[in-house]
């Protein structure tokens, strides 16, 4: 799968509204009967980034396959009300559907 913040052309620091925004205007240019190929490619890209959940399993999944894993979760340990996360914790967030 491509880079889901290039296809939708947004930064990784964005927050939901923003990345859904974007999504319905992607949407509104590239109609699923003219674009089909295209159409899918954004709607995967949207579910892989659609909220901060998504993003973090993205993260961990596929692009933590090129970052180092411990920055990941540190991150989240700081963002998650100043406490500490465990890996079986993240784990079992990203395993839910």
């Amino acid at each position: 799968m491509d880079d889901p913040y290039a296809v939708l052309g947004v930064a990784d620091d964005l927050d939901d509204e923003a990345i859904r925004r974007r999504y319905l205007e992607l949407v509104r240019q590239f109609s699923p009967e003219h674009h089909p190929q295209r159409f899918a490619a954004i709607r995967a890209a949207y579910e892989s980034l659609r909220d901060r959940d998504a993003r973090l399993r993205h993260r961990l999944f596929e692009a933590g396959k090129k970052e180092n894993v411990d920055a990941i979760i540190e991150e989240v340990a700081c963002r998650t009300l100043r406490r500490r996360v465990s890996l079986r914790a993240l784990l079992s967030l990203a395993a839910r559907p």
